[in-house]
This record gives structure tokens, C-alpha cells and sequence, in this order.
């Protein structure tokens, strides 16, 4: 794992302190890992679905979008700014499981208070 790390430039444990606390990733080293590695399909590193590999594409099919805003923006380029956008709406989902959390505790400290002046 620490050979990973550091082929993203990640300090040693940012992904074994991740799997170990079940906490999420930072999207930049996920974008890092999907940039390093594009034989992978994105969605397999960020999800663990879908095949493994991405299809093998000929060098002359990228194309680039050609609106005045974008032009130059290679598909390369697009596809990291779509993994950097489903690393960000998982690191979203995540938060909000703990924001959740954080106030079911808040509640149940609430009651606890309204209970002590109670007595």
C-alpha cells in the first residue's frame, strides 16, 4: 500500500489510515490515482464497480470540445474533472452521514441536559 501512496505522492498510511478509521480519501488523491493509472476505469477505482480495466481506445480518438469556453479541453481532460466531481459528491454523501450523526448526538445530549435541570 505505501508503494501506491507514494507513486501519487500521498504520505505513507493516507489510504491504510483511511480503510482502517473507514473514513474517506481526500479527492485529490483520487484524482492523483486516476491520473497515474488510466488503464483503470475510474469508476471501479472510486466505486469498485464496473470492469477493472478501461477499454483499450486508439491515441487518435481523443477529441477535443470545440464551444469558445472549451476549446482545447481534451476528453483526458474532461474525464478527470468527471472523477474529481464523483470523488467530491462521495466525499458530500459521506459528510452528510456525519453531519447526521453528529446531530442524533446533539439531540440525545439535548435531552440529557433537559432531563438533569428536571430534577
Amino acid at each position: 500500500m505505501s508503494a501506491l501512496e507514494a507513486s501519487i505522492g500521498a504520505s505513507k498510511g493516507v489510504f491504510t489510515r483511511a480503510l482502517a478509521n473507514n473514513t474517506d480519501v481526500q479527492a485529490k488523491w483520487l484524482v492523483n490515482l486516476a491520473e497515474k493509472y488510466p488503464k483503470y476505469s475510474s469508476e471501479w477505482l472510486l466505486r469498485g464497480e464496473g470492469e477493472m480495466l478501461k477499454p483499450v481506445l486508439a491515441k487518435d480518438s481523443e477529441e477535443t470540445y470545440l464551444t469558445s469556453e472549451l476549446e482545447g479541453v481534451t476528453n483526458g481532460e474532461i474525464n478527470t474533472l468527471k472523477q474529481l466531481i464523483a470523488s467530491q459528491n462521495m466525499t458530500i454523501k459521506s459528510q452528510e452521514k456525519t453531519i447526521m450523526s453528529l446531530e442524533r448526538l446533539l439531540s440525545s445530549f439535548e435531552q440529557e441536559i433537559e432531563s438533569l435541570r428536571n430534577k
